[in-house]
């Protein structure tokens, strides 16, 4: 067996109904720019277009997802290109998607992803630290060691520090 579930389709106005808020947040936790967060939405499911043979079932389908969406976002993030342009001023921009916790989620944004990204999945979007593992194709204990860090960073920073890690 090559590992492929043969009876396993994907129903894909189903994943964009059950999973587009999930990804579209993570993909503005990344970038925080709802631009950016867009166009990485699209390359994600495009890419689940092009590669939905390879899903093996419903949970594989959700981690895919998170793993693609959190890689695409941080493509963007990482882009030369982005660095060398400048975007419209902050008043034309849509709100932050998590307006509750707008000033939390801003100062999560500024830390670096491995850390963002792992407290993102667990405060925000309520996995466990299996799930995360498991999605992140991490070890439990690497994750606990992220958040463990990452928590410390955050601390750091509401308290009005630097981080040490960038």
């Amino acid at each position: 067996m090559n590992g492929f579930n043969e009876n396993y389709c994907v129903d894909f106005d189903k994943a964009i109904e059950m999973y587009s808020d999930m990804i579209y947040r993570i993909c503005m936790a990344i970038t925080g720019n709802p631009e950016d967060s867009k166009d990485a939405f699209q390359e994600t499911f495009l890419r689940l277009v092009r590669h939905h043979k390879e899903i093996t079932g419903e949970e594989h389908l959700k981690a895919w997802l998170i793993r693609v969406a959190s890689n695409c976002a941080k493509t963007m993030v990482t882009n030369p290109w982005n660095k060398r342009t400048q975007g419209f001023s902050e008043k034309n921009q849509e709100p932050v998607y998590h307006q509750k916790d707008n000033s939390l989620f801003l100062e999560l944004k500024e830390l670096p992803y491995k850390y963002s990204l792992v407290l993102y999945l667990f405060y925000y979007e309520g996995y466990s630290v299996k799930e995360i593992g498991d999605i992140l194709e991490k070890k439990e204990n690497s994750v606990k060691t992220l958040l463990n860090r990452g928590r410390k960073l955050l601390k750091n920073r509401l308290e009005g520090g630097k981080d040490d890690e960038k």
